[in-house]
């Protein structure tokens, strides 16, 4: 342990039991052995402490890779380096060719929500058709 060999504890021990006395020597031991234990317990909860403070800095160092989360507030966050680079400008088109135009439209747009159309006039004929049915 602390290398003291048989010998030296067998030397410490009759000093203590002269110095300290037959009657006082077990609550000294006890004593002792009481504080060993406390200081045992301290270092272990210590020695826990550190490694979990170690394995958080080794989250946290691994969290440094990710991008960062959006502030509060709704604000858009800002771009992370990975994102800044430009896409690469659209090739011209070959020979002198003129990028396709848009299609016009062959049909009428689309009613927008809510309108009507306008109610059409009752043809000739009391609004009977080809068979005479109304």
């Amino acid at each position: 342990m602390f290398g003291i060999g048989m010998q030296e504890i067998v030397l410490i021990c009759a000093i203590a039991l002269i110095v300290v006395g037959p009657k006082r020597l077990p609550e000294i031991a006890r004593a002792l052995g009481k504080g060993y234990a406390e200081f045992r317990r301290a270092f272990d909860d210590m020695k826990r402490t550190v490694e979990v403070d170690l394995q958080t800095d080794e989250f946290r160092r691994s969290l440094m890779d990710l991008p960062p989360p959006p502030p509060p507030g709704g604000a858009p966050p800002p771009p992370a380096e990975s994102l800044l680079t430009t896409p690469p400008a659209p090739a011209p088109f070959p020979y002198g060719a003129q990028p396709p135009s848009a299609p016009t439209p062959t049909c009428a747009p689309p009613e927008a929500p809510g309108e009507t159309a306008a109610p059409q006039a009752p043809e000739a004929g009391g609004g009977k058709d080809e068979h005479g049915r109304g």
